[in-house]
């Protein structure tokens, strides 16, 4: 018994290490409007915009290339959201700071994003900060996506 409460503990202190692993400040920026995550060239995730929630369609995000490999590359991070909050005077003067989640559609490349920035749609980056486009700096973690 003692050993199965140590090894769920050992389990558990894992999880928590790989968790605070892809916890991050770094700066936010917007690629691209609503429904348009493909602006740039197909998501590196394949996903079809149409086929993506109504929600998803208006807050997605791409994470910068070491971040991304970090996370496993496609096959980790693909589909999953990033819990983003934006940092005191890094807003907009009188917008509320909330926590705001953002799917995982995209991977930004290394020479437009070093580790931590994040590249969003306009309306995330607009909820993050109160800019729709602007270079801003902001937490955030990876997470399992909400379902509400």
């Amino acid at each position: 018994e003692t050993e199965l409460i140590l090894s769920l503990l050992s389990i558990l202190l894992w999880m928590t290490n790989m968790a605070a692993a892809m916890s991050r400040t770094g700066y936010a920026t917007a690629y691209s409007s609503p429904g348009k995550m493909n602006k740039t060239g197909r998501n590196a995730c394949g996903f079809n915009p149409k086929r993506l929630s109504k929600r998803w369609q208006k807050y997605f995000v791409a994470v910068n290339q070491k971040d991304w490999n970090s996370a496993g590359g496609k096959s980790g991070i693909c589909g999953k959201c990033l819990k983003v909050k934006g940092i005191s005077g890094q807003t907009r003067g009188g917008h509320r700071i909330r926590t705001v989640y953002a799917k995982v559609v995209d991977m930004c490349p290394s020479k437009y994003c070093k580790k931590g920035h994040v590249d969003f749609s306009t309306n995330a980056l607009q909820d993050i900060t109160g800019f729709s486009w602007d270079k801003k700096r902001v937490k955030w973690s990876l997470t399992k996506c909400p379902s509400k």
